[in-house]
């Protein structure tokens, strides 16, 4: 029952957010340039509703690991949120492609949930855009952007072929389904006929559904993939022929955790 408050508050949230997100008509040129790796102390807007807002921008100078951290208000309304984008927003949804692709949060109605004022997720070299929201009349907040380089995880936003993660056969890699971000698609390419095994690794129990497909986005039936582990893990052998080809992890609107990290692996035999 928990995390359904949780769930239910990060969409009052997100919801709350895009409304100040329209109301910016989308100047992405005009926001401030933040650094990163340092705890920053900001004063927010309040608006007629007693709410804060503030949009950010932050440079990633290659591909890596971004963790966004809340340290305060203490016990106050404060959310965090990082945008691959600031356009086309549109209404929200679960089960739906997002500019948002990461959320760090402090609520009452979560009992200030500790694990959920951080999150990481892994994203390409870009410009990004950082959201800070506040209810109750809360306008000064301090919250961090911290950057690591990294080879080993998926990078956001990464929902269709085309965004694809790329990723060499033997390596495993890092990635999360969040409740605004249910889809994840990695590119591999197969230098010649290969035989490969997909294995992908849960560290929470969620329906998850492994597809590949082939470069013109046409299902490989012929990948059967068997759940194992008490559910946490999904395995899967195929034959491949010379070529680019696509793994698509996904999850339904049903997922009842706000992140669900797992590891993904494809290996050549």
């Amino acid at each position: 029952m928990k995390m359904m408050k949780y769930i239910l508050t990060l969409i009052v949230m997100v919801t709350i957010c895009l409304g100040f997100n329209s109301e910016l008509g989308h100047a992405a040129e005009e926001f401030e340039t933040i650094p990163l790796n340092k705890m920053l102390s900001k004063t927010l807007r309040i608006d007629s509703k007693k709410e804060g807002d503030a949009m950010y921008k932050v440079k990633i100078p290659k591909d890596g690991v971004v963790t966004l951290q809340l340290e305060s208000p203490k016990n106050k309304e404060f959310s965090l949120f990082l945008l691959s984008s600031v356009k086309n927003t549109g209404e929200i949804k679960p089960n739906q492609d997002s500019p948002f692709i990461s959320y760090a949060f402090s609520s009452k109605d979560t009992e200030y949930y500790k694990p959920a004022m951080t999150d990481t997720v892994g994203v390409k070299k870009g410009t990004y855009y950082v959201l800070a929201s506040t209810e109750g009349a809360v306008k000064n907040v301090k919250f961090k952007v911290s950057f690591k380089a990294a080879s080993n995880y998926e990078k956001e936003n990464n929902n269709t072929i085309k965004t694809a993660t790329p990723i060499k056969l033997g390596q495993a890699y890092k990635a999360d389904i969040k409740l605004f971000d249910m889809k994840d698609y990695y590119k591999i390419t197969a230098p010649k006929k290969t035989n490969i095994q997909i294995t992908v690794k849960k560290q929470l129990k969620a329906p998850f559904t492994i597809s590949l497909h082939n470069s013109k986005n046409q299902k490989i039936n012929n990948l059967k993939m068997i759940t194992s582990n008490n559910s946490l893990t999904h395995t899967g052998k195929v034959t491949i022929e010379k070529g680019t080809y696509y793994i698509n992890v996904s999850s339904g609107a049903s997922l009842a955790k706000l992140s669900v990290p797992y590891t993904i692996k494809v290996d050549g035999y």
